[in-house]
């Protein structure tokens, strides 16, 4: 009788009871209406980024297709603090953009060269990026074009203070050749070859080749690039070097003897004039 009534209290304590209330967690309305406020609102900013990234990628692709290098060959008309306006080979005008990174040069420039040494009539081959929609050029590199000239003949006369060559060619026309820090001087011997020569070895007379630009202040003045000497080749008979003119240095009159004269063997001392 015992046992059975402990296995009744047991089944009844461990049955629930249908008349127990069940406690959930359920999450009230204005939670979900707020959680969802938040997903649209983050959605909606990734959406506006995307759209923003993709209008850039749209754009960048349309300037680059816009945008190629090329390079054109021109004349200066004039110039201004970051455009020059040039007229190319085929005659048409060409406006060149200029910015901070553009780098200028010049063959003939002695020291640095910029926009403000470009001069009108200059001409200038330019490199950079061409703009098909508005047909104009950022320069990236522009340098000052300048036909070299070459010249051969001998040396007739040395100016080794101010480091100048006077050559003479064929039709007895002379040239004066300006020699800089950068210009190069060789010598070619038969058994040694191609070799550095230096200023101080030029002698009048030697034959000379010598590659240079005209200087941009003297149009009548070298400057030199590249400077060649053949000292074993013959002379050539058609350039004659004048020849230095001898000074003839006679020997001093001697000045006549003065006398003084006496009196009776006495000598007299003329008396200063009053």
């Amino acid at each position: 009788m015992k046992k059975l009534l402990i296995i009744i209290l047991l089944t009844i304590l461990l049955t629930p009871s249908t008349a127990a209330p069940v406690l959930a967690l359920t999450a009230s309305p204005t939670t979900q209406s707020a959680s969802a406020a938040a997903e649209k609102s983050l959605s909606e900013k990734l959406n506006k980024q995307i759209s923003q990234l993709k209008e850039r990628i749209a754009s960048r692709v349309a300037e680059l297709n816009l945008v190629e290098k090329r390079g054109i060959i021109g004349t200066v008309i004039e110039t201004s603090a970051d455009k020059i306006t040039v007229t190319d080979l085929a005659g048409k005008t060409r406006i060149i953009d200029v910015d901070e990174i553009t780098k200028f040069s010049s063959p003939s420039a002695k020291n640095s060269f910029g926009i403000s040494d470009l001069t009108k009539g200059t001409k200038i081959s330019i490199l950079g990026l061409y703009n098909k929609q508005s047909q104009q050029i950022l320069a990236r590199f522009i340098d000052s074009y300048v036909t070299p000239v070459f010249l051969s003949g001998r040396i007739s006369n040395l100016d080794k203070k101010n480091y100048t060559i006077t050559i003479i060619k064929e039709d007895e026309k002379e040239t004066v050749v300006d020699v800089q820090t950068f210009t190069t001087i060789s010598a070619y011997f038969k058994e040694d070859g191609l070799s550095k020569f230096g200023f101080s070895k030029l002698t009048i007379g030697d034959r000379i080749m010598v590659t240079g630009f005209p200087d941009k202040k003297n149009s009548d003045l070298l400057v030199a690039s590249r400077i060649l000497i053949l000292p074993e080749l013959p002379k050539n008979p058609k350039i004659i070097v004048p020849e230095p003119s001898e000074e003839i240095i006679s020997s001093p009159t001697p000045a006549p003897k003065t006398t003084t004269p006496t009196i009776s063997g006495k000598k007299v001392t003329p008396s200063p004039t009053k």
